[in-house]
């Protein structure tokens, strides 16, 4: 119960009063790169999923973020719509996890895989998942995502 009301906090936060900033002073700074992220299908836990975002729009990056229960027919439109640099996905339960790499298999279809790195997260994601999968790395935490986003795009700070 607490921890649903800390989340409910931090987003008014975070959708108020931060990203109205950072948007503002946006209009000053060159974008890193392009980064469509959200929670797979199946899965309505999008706190992680939000934070990861925020801290991606902060470091420079323009986020288009799906939301939550999102489904690889979406991350694909967005993904051709913006020209992203990046797919970010996100699964806080393990049932859904295999959305993630249809994810994966639907840019090689589509002729994107080699034009579009992906990152992973969420509780269940291991390195061994990335390498199964095929995905470009993963983040434990909203930090280290940004950290491995910039690594996969050859970005120096």
């Amino acid at each position: 119960m607490h921890l649903v009301a800390a989340a409910e906090a931090s987003k008014k936060a975070l959708n108020e009063i931060l990203e109205p900033r950072i948007v503002k002073a946006k209009a000053e700074r060159k974008s890193l790169g392009k980064i469509v992220v959200g929670t797979v299908a199946g899965d309505i836990h999008d706190i992680g999923n939000k934070i990861v975002a925020s801290m991606l729009f902060a470091a420079g990056f323009e986020v288009h973020d799906l939301g939550k229960n999102v489904s690889v027919s979406e991350f694909i439109k967005k993904a051709k719509e913006v020209k992203a640099n990046i797919v970010a996905s996100s699964a806080l339960l393990s049932m859904p996890l295999p959305v993630q790499h249809e994810v994966v298999k639907a840019l090689v279809v589509e002729g994107l895989r080699d034009k579009v790195k992906v990152i992973v997260g969420g509780a269940p994601v291991t390195e061994e998942w990335v390498k199964e999968i095929g995905a470009d790395g993963f983040g434990e935490n909203a930090v280290e995502a940004v950290n491995v986003t910039k690594k996969v795009l050859n970005i120096k700070d």
